[in-house]
Formats: C-alpha cells, sequence, structure tokens
C-alpha cells in the first residue's frame, strides 16, 4: 500500500508541476519510477504513462495538427526515436561502469551514469529556456526532429529539445501544442515496441503504471485549474533541485 501511495503522490504533484516549472513530464516521472524499477523499467514505465498523457491530449487536439511540421520535424523525430531506443538496450546491457569510492562502494552501471548525465543536461537546458537560433535552415526542423527524438528515445528527454527547435517558428498555440502531441505519441509509441522486446511485463507492476497514469492525468487538470494560483519560481526552483538530487544519486549509485 505504501508503494502505491507514493506512485500516486509523486506521479500526481509531478503531473501538477509541469504546468508551473517548465520541465516536461517525462524528466519528471523518470527520477520517480527508478525509485520502484530498474532503470531499464523505469524508462519503458515513464514511456508507458507519457504515452497515455499524450494520447489524451492528441484525442482533443486532433484538428489543430500541422501535416506540413509534421514531415518536416516528426519523420526524423521517429527515426531518431527508433536509433536511441536501441542505444538504450545495448547501453543496459553493458553492465557495471565504475565503483562508487563512498557510500560503501556502490556500484554505478553505464546506463545509470549516462541517464544521470542527461538529467544533469536537460535540468540546465529546460532551467534556462535555451532556444536555437538557425530557423531559417533548410535542415533545421529534421535535425531537430531527430535530435528530439533520439534523446527521447534513450532517457525520454523529448521536449526540451523539441521545444528548443520550434520555439523559433512563432506558432499558433493549438498548432503547437496539437502537432507537439501527435509527434510525442508516435516518439513514444516507437520507443516503447523497442523496449518491450525484450521485456518480461511480469517485472512491471501494472497496478503501479495505471494509478500511475490517473494520477498524471488528475495532476495536469488540477495544474491547469490552479495556474494563476501557485508560485512559479518556488515549484520551478523545487523541481529542478529535487531532478538535481536524483541524477546525483544514479551517478553516485545511491539509486
Amino acid at each position: 500500500m505504501t508503494g502505491e501511495i507514493g506512485i500516486v503522490l509523486v506521479c500526481l504533484i509531478g503531473s501538477f508541476a509541469t504546468f508551473f516549472s517548465g520541465f516536461g513530464l517525462g524528466t519528471i516521472l523518470l527520477p520517480v519510477f527508478s525509485l520502484y524499477f530498474p532503470l531499464e523499467l523505469a524508462v519503458l514505465a515513464t514511456a508507458l504513462v507519457h504515452f497515455s498523457n499524450n494520447l489524451f491530449k492528441l484525442t482533443i487536439m486532433s484538428r489543430h495538427i500541422d501535416i506540413g511540421l509534421f514531415k518536416k520535424f516528426g519523420i526524423s523525430a521517429l527515426i531518431g526515436a527508433f536509433l536511441g531506443a536501441y542505444l538504450l538496450k545495448l547501453v543496459g546491457a553493458m553492465g557495471i561502469l565504475y565503483i562508487f569510492p563512498f557510500w560503501g562502494g556502490k556500484e554505478v552501471t553505464l546506463l545509470s551514469f549516462a541517464i544521470g548525465l542527461l538529467m544533469l543536461f536537460f535540468v540546465f537546458f529546460e532551467w534556462k529556456k535555451i532556444e536555437f537560433q538557425f530557423s531559417n535552415a533548410k535542415l533545421f526542423l529534421p535535425i531537430g526532429g531527430f535530435l528530439s527524438g533520439f534523446f527521447g528515445g534513450f532517457s525520454g528527454h523529448q521536449g526540451a529539445m523539441r521545444s528548443a527547435f520550434l520555439s523559433k517558428l512563432s506558432l499558433d498555440k493549438q498548432l503547437f501544442v496539437a502537432t507537439s502531441a501527435l509527434i510525442s505519441t508516435l516518439i513514444d509509441f516507437s520507443r516503447i515496441s523497442i523496449y518491450t522486446s525484450q521485456t518480461n511485463w511480469k517485472d512491471l507492476n501494472m497496478t503501479y503504471l495505471l494509478l500511475g497514469a490517473f494520477s498524471a492525468f488528475i495532476g495536469s487538470v488540477l495544474g491547469k485549474k490552479y495556474l494563476t494560483k501557485v508560485s512559479f519560481r518556488f515549484i520551478q526552483v523545487a523541481v529542478a533541485v529535487f531532478l538535481l538530487v536524483m541524477s546525483l544519486g544514479l551517478i553516485t549509485g545511491l539509486l
């Protein structure tokens, strides 16, 4: 029961916080699920919850999708997602990278180190709201799509890269949300298909996944409702500190 309550609380609060913090839902949920699952399964669990959330957004925003933008950005994103997800499986099989000299000599796998390092990078990336300035270049969107898909496939960090590339296009808000939801849904679907090819579903606690998905949905609804009533800066700092602690935990073997 303690595990179920923990999942409900952290997914609800994490989803709620994404409305104010600037961090994406997947960025927050990955370290949360890593407390309950081995890291590879945590990436899969995050992808499943993220997929269900995007699918919901897609069903209510589909009429605003820009097919032209999807072709320029989304197709290369799918290619990147497959490659990133495949690389995740390769890295996950490489075993221990080093023994951390403190905390009793904890073992750190290559996968934990890579995910922890990427988490640190994207904390900085999303905190600074980095935007790329080359929107007139012919390969700007396909390259952005590939990078977004690749990092999405490897660690789930797709939203920050996607926003950095698309933010310079001055897109209509509904168009941006709808097209991003389509791209993100397809990235999630493609990476899940790779993740699950060798996954034993018995290792996943489906109760946790269902509770996580439902709690994330409720958190999104509450976030929208109380958008103007919450201290933006406080939540942004709190989420950043949480992600920083979790990434250091992965790198040092504490998680």
